[in-house]
């Protein structure tokens, strides 16, 4: 047999190419590649022999090879605790893929029991093997997902949160061990000692009842208890979020009341918030807790007196930017203890509150068009967008065209910032400067109503406690001149309507897509998504374009009918990219960490992760099946990135820059808006 230098220099002999393929052909998941690869790989691996006990591969060591054993069997050690035995691997099997999936350091020590004879591969051409053949990756991820339990984590966590849903009461101090356990990317120092994460508690705090610093119960349900005859607010005062919509109201000092949307993913981002805060308000607390520290805290009305960096304090004072030193005096005598009372309604698919709102849509509708949904003729076409509560209608109303050059003038005048960046639309800068021109003269009145119906638009505010505010919009009533210069109007005449709903949270979007596409039925001609999400290639601003969807908590893969990416040419962003691939549906913003996210991207090629798309779509198929809805009906799904969880400084905590923003989110909806005008000319 030839001999020949091992690779990084370790003394080795190449393989022949037949005891490479036998050896493959016994080892999953390598006996899924094609015969041509396995020969192939002859010249890749490299064969050694090792004597009882010698070390194969060093605890922390920066080496990416993957081992297979022909012989013989090894043992995985961890030096760091007190060389605790983990597991051993016997011949036929292999090792080592960890460090260049998750791109990591050597996470344990492998040494030989008796004389054992292995095969490595480099990590990079074991990489491209997971790239050239999806049979591989499949494989290789079930065995790290269900026989090394990469994700048990998560399951733990979830299996305990939906016992306590099920005993009706969560005690957040017996999830807290469980959560750090995850180690979120979002909340990088979760599990690190006393090391403030205030990026990750300003995510948090955004997200929960204002008065978190003072509460100390929770009262969760899907439907307002029955005493108060479905208005709580006539009894108990409203308490905000900002960066959330949900309903909470302070019951009594320290007791909140919170109504849920459906489904299990705003309860799962309630916990989880709650968790990350109680995690940071520790480590806050026993920065505070000394007795000369508490008497300063009793007596300061600033932060400099208190042991916290300047870049620190500076980022308290953005959490809360009033009442800082009273906020934090709350969390030292508040000792992060939280309950949670969960209440749910017993239904199958339905909850009084959707169908309340799915009325109103139908009331909405009979008012702004003259009928009923189910009266309209059969060609009358209605196109669904999930979108937001702007873009689109800034899109259509022509003040934006009207007050183009005072805005500009005005942008002057201050020498405004917005000036000096390069917008590819000059459309996107009026946008961008819109609100600002009216809040700096109140003269001026507030930004138009773009809601008023001499415009085309109806806006249905009431949400009956969804969260999920409607916009329809009547083709027949819109001016033509008045559309974003970049949009092409339809050119027949033939009327039509636009149903733009909101976003829609996790799993509540199945809930919401559900009950439209009954209500709409056979007139649907277009759905139409347009959201924002995490990617995992490009950057910042870049379009994600989806080519099936991938359910993190089942695996379960979901193809699109076609590739949209010949819709995506139609963005014309100077200087952004268009990925198409499989979006991940993750279950909440914080069940996800670094590993899982480079586990779904390099084994399911995944681009971006989202938390509704999936839900919609799932409800699409079931209908077009069903024949709720005609099998042709247009599908468009995009995605502009709002962050990048894998890379620091560009994670969903940290603001997206208008620049970065607007520019893709105006893109998607022309190309929309452009594509239902397009259907309707034909």
């Amino acid at each position: 047999m030839r001999r020949t230098p091992d690779i990084g220099g370790d003394a080795g002999e190449s393989a022949e190419t037949t005891d490479v393929v036998e050896l493959l052909e016994r080892v999953i998941p390598f006996r899924f590649l094609p015969a041509d690869r396995k020969r192939a790989l002859s010249s890749s691996m490299r064969r050694r022999k090792y004597s009882p006990g010698a070390r194969i591969v060093r605890q922390g060591a920066q080496d990416t090879r993957v081992y297979l054993i022909e012989s013989g069997d090894v043992e995985i050690l961890d030096p760091i605790n007190e060389s605790r035995h983990v597991t051993h691997i016997e011949a036929g099997h292999y090792f080592g893929e960890w460090e260049s999936i998750f791109e990591s350091t050597r996470v344990f020590e492998v040494r030989a029991i008796g004389e054992t004879v292995c095969y490595s591969l480099d990590g990079r051409t074991f990489l491209g093997l997971i790239e050239q053949s999806r049979a591989f990756a499949q494989s290789l991820g079930t065995l790290l997902r269900d026989r090394q339990a990469i994700f048990s984590a998560f399951d733990t966590f979830k299996v305990e949160l939906q016992r306590g849903v099920n005993t009706g009461y969560i005690g957040i101090g017996d999830l807290l061990p469980l959560y750090k356990k995850l180690e979120p990317a979002l909340h990088s120092h979760a599990a690190t000692g006393d090391k403030l994460d205030l990026d990750g508690l300003m995510y948090a705090v955004r997200r929960l009842p204002a008065n978190i610093t003072r509460t100390f119960a929770f009262l969760v349900t899907d439907e307002v208890p029955s005493a108060y005859g479905g208005r709580p607010d006539e009894f108990f005062p409203t308490v905000g979020t900002d960066a959330r919509r949900r309903d909470v109201w302070e019951m009594l000092p320290g007791k909140d009341l919170v109504l849920l949307r459906n489904g299990r993913s705003d309860l799962v981002d309630l916990v989880t918030c709650i968790c990350l805060y109680a995690v940071e308000a520790e480590k806050i607390r026993r920065k505070l807790s000394h007795p000369v520290v508490m008497s300063l805290l009793d007596s300061a009305t600033g932060l400099d007196a208190l042991p916290f960096t300047a870049e620190e304090a500076q980022s308290l004072r953005e959490i809360w930017p009033t009442d800082t030193v009273g906020r934090l005096r709350d969390i030292v005598r508040h000792r992060e203890t939280f309950g949670v009372d969960v209440r749910r309604s017993r239904h199958n698919y339905n909850s009084r509150r959707s169908e309340r709102w799915i009325s109103q849509v139908a009331d909405a509708t009979r008012d702004f068009i003259g009928c009923y949904p189910s009266a309209l003729g059969d060609d009358f076409a209605v196109h669904i967008i999930s979108s937001n509560t702007h873009s689109v209608t800034n899109c259509i109303n022509p003040w934006f065209r009207e007050q183009h050059d005072n805005i500009v003038t005005w942008a002057r005048s201050i020498s405004h910032p917005y000036l000096d960046e390069d917008w590819e639309h000059p459309s996107d800068l009026i946008y961008a400067l819109a609100r600002e021109y009216c809040a700096a003269s109140p003269e001026r009145g507030p930004m138009p109503d773009d809601a008023g119906v001499a415009r085309g638009v109806y806006w249905m505010k009431e949400t009956a406690s969804t969260g999920i505010q409607v916009q329809l919009i009547d083709s027949a009533r819109l001016s033509q001149s008045g559309l974003d210069p970049a949009i092409r109007p339809p050119n027949d005449g033939k009327r039509f309507l636009i149903v733009n709903i909101d976003y829609a949270f996790g799993e509540q979007a199945q809930h919401i897509m559900r009950n439209l596409l009954m209500l709409f039925g056979r007139n649907l001609e277009s759905i139409n998504f347009l959201g924002k999400a995490g990617a995992l290639v490009g950057r910042r601003g870049d379009i994600l374009v989806p080519t099936a969807f991938v359910e993190q908590s089942t695996d379960f893969f979901q193809p699109m009918p076609r590739d949209m990416a010949d819709d995506a040419e139609l963005l014309g962003l100077r200087g952004r990219r268009v990925h198409a691939g499989p979006m991940l549906t993750v279950d909440g913003t914080l069940l996800q960490n670094r590993l899982m996210l480079r586990f779904y991207r390099k084994l399911w090629g995944c681009v971006g992760l989202e938390m509704e798309g999936s839900y919609y779509y799932r409800q699409v198929l079931e209908s077009s099946q069903l024949g709720v809805i005609a099998d042709d009906v247009a599908l468009r799904f995009f995605y502009y990135v709002s962050d990048l969880p894998l890379e620091h400084g560009a994670a969903l905590s940290s603001p997206l820059s208008a620049t970065e923003g607007l520019p893709p989110l105006y893109a998607i909806t022309r190309s929309i808006l452009s594509g239902i005008f397009r259907r309707q000319s034909v």
